[in-house]
């Protein structure tokens, strides 16, 4: 027979377009559905491993960050430690002087030297004392401790720094103790 000859039942479907009733699958047709259902199946498998691998990373990339942010702490604060040493080792130094041997002056500048060593490593690292002393009283960056009448300035002012502030930028380390003006009554 000749290939023209034949019969296709999709040529009768095209041509007879005035049919209502749809043309039965053929089996042609059901291995093109089967293809197309293992290609979603494989797309849907090639996510769920993408996916995988991208929790793994994620997960990496936390522990990682948060083994580095410690290392980081870690070194910062063995650096500030080795600074402190020497202060300490200053220290150590003045308290094996022989008291009898050593007048008051040579004390007080021996502290002084180390006071001065002292605020120098702080201030390298951003650490900054403060002193609020005739400023309001400002509760976020001071503590009042204690409180005195006081007719010669405004209420709530800040009469004497008791104990120092200290702040790194613009983080308080620690409020600075005061007292405070009090309105007579």
């Amino acid at each position: 027979m000749n290939k023209h000859n034949q019969h296709n039942p999709k040529q009768d479907h095209q041509v007879n377009s005035e049919s209502p009733e749809p043309a039965a699958s053929t089996p042609a047709e059901v291995p093109d559905e089967s293809k197309g259902m293992d290609t979603a199946l494989a797309e849907v498998d090639d996510l769920r491993q993408r996916l995988i691998r991208w929790q793994a990373d994620y997960e990496n990339l936390r522990r990682r960050s948060a083994r580095e942010v410690l290392e980081s702490r870690t070194l910062a604060i063995g650096d500030f430690a080795r600074e402190m040493l020497e202060v300490l080792d200053h220290f150590e130094s003045a308290l094996s002087v022989d008291p009898a041997k050593t007048d008051t002056a040579g004390v007080l500048q021996g502290m002084k030297i180390t006071y001065d060593e002292l605020k120098k490593i702080l201030a390298k690292r951003g650490i900054e004392s403060f002193d609020p002393q005739g400023q309001p009283f400002d509760p976020n960056v001071q503590e009042a401790i204690a409180q005195e009448v006081n007719a010669q300035v405004p209420p709530m002012t800040v009469l004497q720094t008791l104990q120092r502030g200290y702040r790194i930028g613009e983080r308080i380390l620690r409020p600075a103790k005061v007292k405070v003006s009090a309105k007579p009554s």
